[in-house]
């Protein structure tokens, strides 16, 4: 019975993960079936990145502090650059009414109707 529920799990597995063969050998891996259920964060995980679930669940590889804090910096920097672009697209609205503005004064002096 639970060969079959583990066909059925791997099909369906199939259907999202591209490489089947690495999926299905891993999870007949009997010592983690054993030990632990299967949580659907790490198979979205696996599904994401196949290699880094593989050092994180099975080798236990931890992130260094170092890659932490680069991680961090380049965190703040998309920060800083999404306020910058923010500003940038408001400043192109001021620059487009003012350019409108100038037009349409322009348009009342030429037809003499600012007087």
């Amino acid at each position: 019975m639970c060969d079959v529920a583990m066909s059925v799990f791997i099909d369906r597995i199939s259907l999202v993960c591209s490489n089947r063969q690495k999926l299905v050998s891993l999870l007949q891996h009997e010592a983690l079936m054993k030990q632990k259920l299967i949580r659907a964060t790490e198979l979205a995980e696996f599904v994401y990145c196949s290699k880094a679930w593989h050092l994180k669940y099975l080798d236990g590889a931890e992130v260094s502090p170092m890659a932490r804090e680069l991680q961090a910096e380049a965190s703040a920097w998309h920060i800083e650059q999404g306020k910058s672009l923010a500003r940038g697209d408001s400043y192109r609205w001021a620059g487009f009414a003012a350019l409108m503005l100038a037009i349409i004064l322009i348009v009342f002096c030429w037809l003499g109707w600012a007087k």
